[in-house]
């Protein structure tokens, strides 16, 4: 007889908080993980960001991405209007962001100060983000 192993069936949950600094200028901070079940909480929340917004999405406290929250990242930066960045400091996203190319589209940033001076400043310049 092989051994059983148990089978995940809830992810950690996932909460979501959006603080809007300044009118154009929004930051989502996810805590838990981002899987397959948590999924639609970050994509209703990126949704939700009007366009020509600048979105900061903090994932400091995401112990887990998945492939499909990289590719809801990936489409929430392409979107026509403002700009985008993600705030993570864990090897483990930075690694893959890396492998899946999503560094080369979302501009990643080590703090939130830091990525809140670098695309205010890209806005204030009136340059593609």
């Amino acid at each position: 007889m092989s051994p059983t192993f148990p089978v995940p069936t809830r992810s950690a949950p996932l909460t979501a908080r959006r603080t809007e600094y300044r009118p154009g200028l929004v930051v989502l901070t996810f805590a838990g993980e981002i899987d397959a079940l948590t999924l639609p909480i970050l994509e209703r929340e990126l949704r939700a960001a009007p366009p020509g917004t600048t979105v900061v999405v903090d994932l400091t406290q995401v112990a887990f991405i998945g492939l499909a929250g990289a590719r809801a990242l990936a489409a929430a930066a392409e979107r026509d209007g403002g700009c985008f960045g993600v705030v993570a400091n864990s090897r483990t996203l930075a690694r893959l962001f890396r492998v899946t190319g999503l560094a080369a589209v979302v501009p990643m940033f080590a703090s939130l100060s830091d990525a809140l001076r670098e695309l205010l400043a890209a806005g204030v310049q009136d340059r593609a983000c």
